[in-house]
């Protein structure tokens, strides 16, 4: 089956996956008969949580919705460009801020020989960006406790046990290194490839796989791996006990609020599906062609949606961020969502460092140098290109769907979301300090330029500052007042951490900069403190410069 989108197979085939001096310093479907759904997981344990909520990350700008949103006639612009330079039959294109399709350019037709208005529930095949949607299946059966994704895959399918592995030592292949691309899977299976007039059956999918060769042992590298995500859509089906496209609608489309998602073109009402179309091949005229059908593999690509349906799933993706206390009302957890988002490696998830790039669970993952955290995915099969790419950090996401193959939709949202970075208004949110350390930077400024220093020695963590190092510390707080006088907070904070904060001082004759650090105890007490006298007040609660990533300074 040749569905996929190159580009994503070759990132993922090359991943691997200023101050002056202080004054003091402290230190120390197509599926068959449900069968029985797999042995349920151990219940989770008990979790317990912070008394005090911790605050809640913000975006600096109070303006920026508009600002963002006023970028529409120049989104719109692009996207007219490009449909032109792509000779596009139709083109939806969507600019999602935070859960709302705020921005949208839907042009061309249907058909370009049948012609046929395009609107916001037009549906187009989006191809592989169906692999995060499965992904999001078996992350919930995950989270209901119906299977584990570090468990070997073969418990849910066991036809996997026929697989040779390439070396004595390798580890059998788990449902994560299927949801990784780390399966030593190669990219295709040997069954009877994607056509126009039949489905491929699971029978046939699972016959294949005795004697099926791995490329490399499991999770010892990355290959792109379209039989994996065919697998997983039959993992579905066992874990679930249902068919996977049931499960898919119950428990992830529905729930999504995707109502115009479909499998199959004749579950779209008339005059709501685009067709799909090919370029000849010597001067690169569009024609219409027929779709493929997908059968038992469609969780790898095949799925049919709308504009308004993937902006719905984007704006899920931007609203599990930040974590914080809200009740949960979606499909999958928001942790759970956060973690696909993650660079996944040897069995956890960690953001990417600047510059990475490497697979989450089913999403594919880059730290960019000017953007941040990004997520993304592209579709390609034939008649039908899609592209998908997110910033969690900044609220924003961008969708665009083209009915022909092949059409560069990642650059036009690269365009995108430059136009968006533009308007200044594209900001990553911003942490408040935490109410202990604001309350250690509190205690530290009421003693500044006083005498007695008891409310400060009440919030330092006993046996942590040698008394002789306490008797400095006494006195570089004392001179410093002497020179500029009584302080207070400022309102201004470069947040570290929810334990470390730099917040900017207000004196009567001047202004300082203190850095603290307290400990993780539920009467939280100072760890480390650093003073400064400074010429000009922290502009605003937002990560110092040094921050940035090293491989993108």
């Amino acid at each position: 089956m040749r569905t996929i989108d190159d580009r994503l197979a070759a990132l993922l085939a090359a991943a691997v996956f200023s101050a002056s001096p202080l004054l003091l310093c402290g230190c120390a479907s197509t599926a068959p008969a449900p069968r029985a759904a797999a042995p349920a997981a151990a219940a989770p344990l008990a979790q317990r949580f912070a008394s005090e909520p911790a605050p809640t990350p913000r975006f600096p700008d109070p303006e920026r919705g508009r600002k963002l949103r006023a970028a529409a006639a120049d989104v719109q612009a692009l996207a007219r460009r490009a449909a032109e330079r792509e000779r596009l039959p139709a083109l939806a294109l969507g600019v999602v801020i935070d859960e709302e399709l705020a921005i949208q350019a839907v042009l061309g037709v249907r058909d370009a020989a049948a012609g046929g208005a395009v609107d916001e529930h037009t549906r187009f095949r989006i191809g592989s960006v169906t692999k995060p949607l499965t992904a999001a299946a078996i992350l919930r059966l995950r989270d209901e406790g119906r299977l584990s994704i570090d468990a070997p895959a073969a418990r849910y399918l066991p036809a996997l046990a026929g697989v040779v592995y390439p070396t004595r030592d390798a580890r059998q292949i788990t449902v994560r290194d299927l949801l990784t691309h780390s399966s030593g899977l190669p990219r295709l299976g040997v069954f009877p490839p994607a056509s126009t007039s039949r489905d491929v059956t699971e029978r046939e999918i699972l016959a294949t796989l005795d004697g099926f060769g791995l490329e490399t042992a499991p999770g010892t590298g990355t290959s792109y791996s379209n039989l994996g995500y065919s697998l997983l859509g039959l993992v579905v089906a066992r874990a679930s006990g249902v068919p996977y496209r049931r499960y898919m609608s119950d428990a992830v489309l529905g729930p999504l609020g995707m109502r115009d998602a479909a499998w199959d073109p004749s579950q779209v009402p008339p005059g709501a599906l685009a067709s799909p179309h090919a370029r000849g091949v010597d001067d690169g005229a569009v024609a219409t062609i027929q779709p493929w059908r997908l059968g038992a593999s469609e969780a790898t690509a095949g799925l049919y949606a709308s504009l308004a349906d993937m902006g719905r799933f984007v704006g899920f993706q931007l609203a599990a961020w930040p974590a914080r206390d809200a009740p949960e009302t979606g499909a999958l957890r928001r942790s759970t969502v956060r973690e696909s988002h993650m660079m996944a490696r040897n069995g956890s998830a960690f953001p990417a460092g600047g510059g990475d790039d490497g697979p989450g669970l089913g999403w594919h993952v880059r730290e960019d140098c000017d953007l941040g955290h990004v997520v993304f995915h592209d579709g390609l099969i034939d008649g039908f290109s899609a592209s998908v790419t997110f910033l969690p950090q900044r609220g924003v996401g961008v969708v665009a769907l083209a009915n022909v193959a092949g059409a560069d939709l990642e650059s036009l949202n690269a365009e995108v979301l430059g136009r968006l970075a533009a308007t200044g208004a594209m900001e990553a949110r911003v942490v408040p300090p935490s109410p202990p350390v604001r309350r250690a930077a509190q205690a530290v400024a009421s003693v500044i330029g006083r005498a007695r220093t008891e409310a400060l020695d009440r919030r330092l963590r006993p046996g942590w500052f040698p008394e002789a190092h306490l008797a400095s510390l006494r006195k570089a707080l004392r001179d410093a007042g002497a020179r500029v006088g009584a302080c207070a907070l400022d309102g201004s904070a470069a947040v570290e951490s929810a334990t470390a904060a730099r917040f900017g001082l207000r004196c009567e004759r001047g202004a300082l900069s203190l850095a603290v650090r307290v400990d993780t105890s539920p009467d939280a007490r100072i760890t480390s403190l650093s003073v400064e006298e400074q010429t000009g007040a922290i502009a605003r609660e937002a990560p110092r410069p040094s921050d940035r990533p090293a491989r993108c300074r």
